[in-house]
């Protein structure tokens, strides 16, 4: 994930050591593991929450479509009473 070598890994830690000190490294662990969970939780709301704006516009566009074919036997109603007079002009049959 971070392409950290068992080196780099080991100077961290005794990094960590040295500055924190042992007796207070699981307690700094701990709180670094929760920090993380909660960056992960935060991205996964974010995440779902782009999806629900997406589907809602999605399901609008949906909607707006149906509703113009819906539309469209009135538009073929209104149309046809303009052409049947058109066709009685042209075909004095």
């Amino acid at each position: 994930m971070f392409d950290i070598g068992m080196i780099e890994m080991f100077m961290i830690v005794l990094l960590a050591v040295i500055v924190v000190g042992p007796k207070d490294l699981p307690a700094l662990l701990r709180n670094i593991g929760r920090f993380i969970s909660k960056i992960r939780s935060m991205g996964q709301e974010f995440q779902t929450s782009i999806k629900q704006m997406a589907d809602e516009v999605e399901l609008e566009e949906v909607t707006r479509k149906l509703n113009e074919a819906g539309n469209i036997p009135l538009d073929v109603n209104d149309t046809a009473p303009d052409i049947k007079p058109e066709q009685d002009k042209k075909d004095p049959v």
